[in-house]
């Protein structure tokens, strides 16, 4: 089993790539390389195009990779080719796109692999505080790095955060002494026998709800820097102001780790759904600084919620699987193709409520399985409540 400290550690350098990734480089493309809406957006679509394939792979390389140098060397070898890919930044707006779609494709596969570390001989109570920690302190980085691009994006040099990102990779590889060379299997199938049924239903449901909730960041990623400037927020303030609704889903996870009520309930992701969908509409329409970082606090609590559920019922049913973190990460890669798609019709029709609408509709339109699976299953355990004993 790997240290807490070393998986969160690793975790963290890394997940500045991300911010880097899904969140910074948006800012950088519009306000040094003025690209449009339309533009980010179609950016955020082809990175996101190359995620999923790329997530679902990682278990094929690692399998590959297993006999030849172990998980932990397929990994370090991961985190060698994103260091290499974040330099590519340097070469102007081209290089930003190039470095973009690389990061994209090489963080998805790191992350399955990462995410069965985790899990790995991890189970109850140590699991969830595993994926709790897990959770802050990639979600903690994201936050953090979108504070410290602040000055490169006033000096016009964001270009330069992203490449400064690649030394950090590297050494991370250090980290990597303490891991095992390869993950521990997860408990066999006869330990799970434990887990109540709804937990199976809730991870199918969250199947769907995954993908959902990236729709809503990826949608509302590209669009920040414009949608700021729109609020005559100041160049220098904007990546920290735009953190607020990370730093939210820090918080609700750090509620939500250490509790239980919300396991196995239906009722947790209802709430999630719709603190992340109202907080985007808050932070699309919303014209005051205070309604936009109302809309922001609401998104990122929803967007936790979702998030910290998914991973746990995918993780205490799914154990520490490559297979099964590369089709986590795919959902992911899902729901970030199509929230920027649905956000570039709305931007083509030309309005903000345009942009809520097709967003929502695709979103709606993805949450009726979800909806259908939980319909199913509170029948099933009114019938075997309601059936009479023989």
């Amino acid at each position: 089993m790997v240290p807490l400290w070393a998986l969160g550690t690793l975790t963290w350098l890394n997940s500045l790539g991300s911010g880097l990734l899904w969140t910074g480089a948006f800012f950088v493309a519009e306000h040094e390389y003025k690209f449009s809406r339309a533009e980010n957006l179609l950016l955020a679509i082809a990175a996101s195009a190359i995620y999923i394939p790329a997530a679902l792979f990682s278990s094929r390389l690692v399998s590959w990779g297993r006999g030849r140098m172990g998980t932990r060397g397929v990994l370090s070898l991961i985190l060698v080719m994103q260091s290499l890919g974040a330099t590519l930044a340097l070469a102007g707006p081209a290089g930003l796109v190039a470095s973009v779609l690389v990061v994209s494709g090489i963080s998805a596969l790191m992350w399955p692999i990462i995410e069965s570390y985790v899990s790995s001989g991890r189970h109850g109570r140590e699991l969830r505080t595993a994926i709790g920690f897990f959770n802050i302190a990639w979600m903690s980085a994201v936050a953090v790095c979108l504070i410290l691009i602040a000055p490169f994006i006033a000096a016009a040099s964001g270009q330069l955060a992203i490449v400064a990102f690649a030394p950090v990779s590297l050494l991370s590889i250090g980290l990597l002494w303490v891991f095992p060379r390869d993950p521990a299997p997860h408990a066999p199938e006869g330990e799970h026998r434990h887990l109540p049924a709804v937990y199976h239903e809730l991870r199918k449901a969250t199947r769907f709800l995954l993908p959902i909730c990236y729709m809503f960041v990826g949608a509302l990623g590209p669009l920040l820097p414009f949608l700021l400037n729109d609020r005559e927020i100041d160049a220098v303030w904007q990546t920290a102001f735009a953190a607020t609704w990370m730093w939210a889903r820090v918080g609700i996870v750090i509620v939500l780790r250490p509790s239980t009520f919300w396991h196995g309930k239906w009722s947790a992701l209802a709430v999630g759904v719709l603190l992340l969908a109202g907080g985007f509409a808050l932070i699309v329409i919303g014209r005051s600084v205070p309604v936009l970082a109302a809309g922001f606090v609401l998104f990122g609590a929803g967007q936790g919620a979702l998030y910290y559920a998914s991973l746990y019922y995918a993780m205490a049913v799914g154990g520490a699987d490559v297979e099964a973190g590369g089709t986590f990460e795919a959902l992911i890669g899902v729901g970030y193709v199509l929230g920027p798609a649905a956000a570039l019709v709305g931007v083509g029709l030309g309005s903000s409520a345009a942009i809520i609408a097709c967003v929502c509709v695709v979103a709606g339109t993805a949450l009726i399985p979800a909806v259908r699976i939980g319909i199913r299953s509170r029948s099933v355990v009114e019938k075997a409540v309601l059936k009479p004993k023989s």
